[in-house]
C-alpha cells in the first residue's frame, strides 16, 4: 500500500513539475506527419500516389518459381511459365499506391536544451501498391507493404525507427490469363498452381536518419530476417536456417548469408518556386544479399549460393515539385528490381511520371502550452 502512495506522489510531483517547471509536454492521438520521415526516393515509400511507368527495360514477360514443393530430389530446379505475346521493352503500365505513414499517442517533450524537442511513438505504415496494364481491370497484381514499431525524434535533427517490416506480393488476372493461355493444355500446367507463390518477407528493421543541414537529409536502414522469422519466400532466397515441416530448405547455405537488405539515401529539399511549394531531389539505394543467389532464366534451370557473388543494386533518382501543402508531381527514374516484387528477377529500368497526395493532420489531447 505504501509503495502506490508513493507511485500516486511521485505522479503528481511530476505533472505539478511540468506545469511550474520550464518544460511543455505535448500528447497526440494521431499525426501524418511521421518522426521518422518516408525515404522520399524509395520506390516502397508509403504513400498515396498514380503513377504511369514507361519501361526502358524489363517488362513483366515471364513468372520464375522454385520446384521445391512437388520435387524434393532435384530442389534447386527452377520452372519458367512465359508469356504468349512478345511484349515491347518499352511497355507501359500504371501503379496505384494507396498508403500512409502514421504516429500515433505522440509525446514530445520540449525543454531549454540542445537536444528539445524529443518526441516518441507508435509508428504504423502500410501501403497498397497495385500494378496494371491498360485499364484498371487489367491488374498484374499488387504489393502489399506494412510496418508497425516505434519511432524517436531528437532536436528535429536525428530520428529512428525499430520494428517489423513485411512485404508480399500477389499475382493479378493479367498473370495468370497470360500463362494460361500457353499451358492450359499442357501437363505441366498443374505444376504452376500447385507451385506457385508470392513474394513475401517478414523483416526486423531498424533505419536511422539525420537531417545534416536546413534541407539536407540523409539516412539509412537495415532490414533483416531474425531466424525466429520463417516466412521468407521464394525458397530459392531461404538462408539455412529456414525450415518446412522441419527439414532445411537450403542445407548448403553457409551461416553468414543472411537474406539482408540495405537501404541508404539522401534528401534535398528547397523552394526553387517560392510561390509553389518545396521542390525536392532524392536518391536511393537498395542493396539485397539475395544477389548472392544465382539462378538461370531457363526450364530446368538451376540456383545456387556464391559467396564470392556481390549484393544486388537498386537506385531510384525521384525529383518532386509541391503544388501546394497536399498535392505534388513527381518524376522518377529507377534502375533495378521491378518495382512490383513478384518479378524480383528480372532487371528494370523505368521512367516514371507521378502526382502524390500529402495529407496533413494531427489530433492532440494534451498540451501543457494551453495552461
Amino acid at each position: 500500500m505504501r509503495k502506490r502512495y508513493f507511485l500516486l506522489f511521485l505522479f503528481l510531483n511530476i505533472c505539478v513539475s511540468f506545469v511550474y517547471a520550464d518544460i511543455d509536454y505535448k500528447l497526440e492521438l494521431l499525426s501524418f506527419k511521421p518522426l521518422h520521415k518516408e525515404y522520399f526516393a524509395s520506390r516502397t515509400r508509403a504513400d498515396s500516389s498514380l503513377s504511369y511507368l514507361f519501361y526502358i527495360e524489363g517488362f513483366p514477360d515471364r513468372v520464375l518459381q522454385d520446384k521445391l514443393i512437388n520435387n524434393d530430389v532435384n530442389n534447386n530446379q527452377i520452372l519458367v511459365w512465359e508469356f504468349d505475346e512478345v511484349v515491347k521493352e518499352n511497355g507501359k503500365m500504371i501503379n496505384l499506391k494507396i498508403g500512409e505513414t502514421l504516429s500515433l499517442f505522440r509525446n514530445t517533450i520540449e525543454f531549454d536544451s540542445i537536444l528539445s524537442p524529443i518526441s516518441f511513438d507508435i509508428s504504423a505504415q502500410g501501403v497498397i501498391s497495385e500494378f496494371l496494364k491498360g485499364g484498371f481491370d487489367d491488374m498484374f497484381g499488387y504489393d502489399g507493404i506494412y510496418f508497425y514499431g516505434g519511432s524517436l525524434r531528437i532536436g528535429d535533427k536525428i530520428s529512428m525507427r525499430i520494428g517489423k517490416h513485411h512485404y508480399c506480393s500477389h499475382y493479378g488476372d493479367q498473370v495468370f490469363k497470360r500463362v494460361q493461355r500457353v499451358y492450359e493444355n499442357n501437363p505441366s500446367y498443374d505444376d504452376f498452381w500447385i507451385t506457385y507463390k508470392y513474394v513475401r518477407m517478414d523483416d526486423f528493421a531498424i533505419g536511422l536518419s539525420y537531417e545534416a543541414l536546413a534541407n539536407l537529409r540523409i539516412y539509412g536502414e537495415l532490414l533483416y530476417p531474425p531466424s525466429n522469422m520463417k516466412v521468407l519466400r521464394p525458397y530459392m532466397f531461404n538462408p539455412n536456417w529456414a525450415k518446412k515441416d522441419g527439414i532445411t530448405i537450403n542445407p548448403n547455405y553457409p551461416d553468414s548469408y543472411k537474406a539482408r537488405i540495405v537501404n541508404i539515401g539522401f534528401e534535398i529539399c528547397y523552394p526553387i518556386f517560392e510561390q509553389l511549394g518545396n521542390t525536392t531531389i532524392g536518391c536511393d539505394l537498395h542493396l539485397y544479399e539475395e544477389g548472392k543467389i544465382i539462378y538461370d532464366h531457363v526450364e530446368g534451370g538451376s540456383f545456387y549460393f556464391d559467396q564470392d557473388a556481390p549484393w544486388e543494386k537498386e537506385y531510384d533518382i525521384r525529383v518532386a515539385q509541391d503544388i501546394n501543402e497536399i498535392v505534388s508531381f513527381e518524376i522518377n527514374y529507377h534502375n533495378g528490381r521491378s518495382p512490383y516484387n513478384n518479378f524480383f528477377f528480372q532487371h528494370t529500368e523505368i521512367l516514371s511520371l507521378s502526382i502524390r497526395v500529402n495529407p496533413k493532420a494531427n489530433a492532440i489531447l494534451f498540451d501543457t502550452k494551453n495552461y
